[in-house]
């Protein structure tokens, strides 16, 4: 019974989904269009620098050239201390101060992102702004306070810059590909969704299957559409009786041979009764056409 009801209700997605085929395709194609265009017109644009510094435990080199798995897990843990330092409020209220108070210190808290590259000793630095020049401009000078600052508290180890930051060319924020899947996949669900429970909340029967599939019992006869019969419709067995949309496994119905029967009787009769108007016909004719014949042979004797 679960099987049955599950075959059932993939049905019913499935002819949801074909029936409103074109309407689900539009309204996905306009919502891909104005994610889309939200995306290259409207949404401000966002562009992100990035630095790299590698951070050691020791601040000279070992004599040897082993490495020691204590160092480069102090120097682990160092990074973590060095992420909570780069982005207290003394570091950022230095770099305020270094960009002329363009931004302020909670606005430079959420511009900046400090993290450690796959829980290693390099520590990621990003900067992420609403002009290219800005970010570049930001990344360079914390990339400075931040070499300050790790000198300043922690009195051993190092750190080292890795890459300098870049002037980003493009904006990295929005993406006007991502935003268009996002709105179409957005679009057909919403549109699917609608006519999925359009049809579920519709209690209407259509078809006599409908009847059967609700109560699950065979329709066995229905009362025929004698209107549609006479506009040419035509008749034959359906899944659960006999109506115009197919045979049905669970036999016909009473009313089958009976209509069958009954125009075929009234068919015939029609046939005979102008065949039997004809033949009387053309007889009463040659009748009269033998009696002025007579006649005439009488006047001429």
């Amino acid at each position: 019974m679960n099987d049955q009801e599950q075959t059932i209700d993939l049905r019913v997605l499935l002819k949801v989904l074909l029936e409103h085929i074109l309407p689900i395709l539009i309204v996905t194609a306009l919502a891909a269009g104005i994610g889309f265009s939200l995306a290259k017109f409207v949404i401000p644009k966002k562009y992100t620098s990035t630095a790299l510094m590698y951070v050691e435990n020791t601040s000279g080199k070992q004599e040897d050239s082993t490495v020691n798995v204590n160092d480069l897990t102090a120097a682990q843990k160092l990074v973590n201390t060095c992420q909570i330092l780069f982005t207290s409020n003394f570091v950022l209220g230095e770099l305020n101060t270094a960009i002329d108070g363009k931004y302020t210190v909670s606005d430079l808290s959420k511009m900046i992102a400090i993290e450690s590259v796959n829980s290693t000793e390099v520590l990621k630095i990003t900067v992420t702004a609403a002009s290219p020049t800005d970010a570049y401009d930001i990344a360079n000078k914390l990339l400075i306070l931040a070499t300050d600052e790790f000198h300043r508290i922690i009195k051993g180890g190092s750190i080292e810059t890795v890459s300098q930051p870049e002037l980003p060319d493009t904006h990295t924020y929005p993406s006007a590909v991502r935003f268009a899947v996002i709105g179409g996949l957005i679009g057909l669900a919403v549109t699917y969704i609608f006519f999925l429970i359009k049809t579920l909340i519709d209690n209407k029967v259509k078809p006599e299957d409908d009847l059967a599939a609700m109560y699950n019992i065979p329709v066995f006869a229905e009362i025929l559409d004698f209107e549609t019969v006479g506009k040419g419709g035509k008749y034959g067995y359906s899944k659960y009786g006999y109506s115009k949309y197919g045979y049905s496994k669970y036999g016909y119905s009473s009313y089958d041979s009976d209509i069958q029967e009954e125009e075929k009787l009234y068919s015939d009769d029609d046939g005979e009764e102008d065949d039997d108007d004809e033949d009387s016909e053309e007889k009463d004719s040659g009748e009269k056409k033998a009696t002025k014949s007579k006649k005439g042979e009488l006047k001429n004797a």
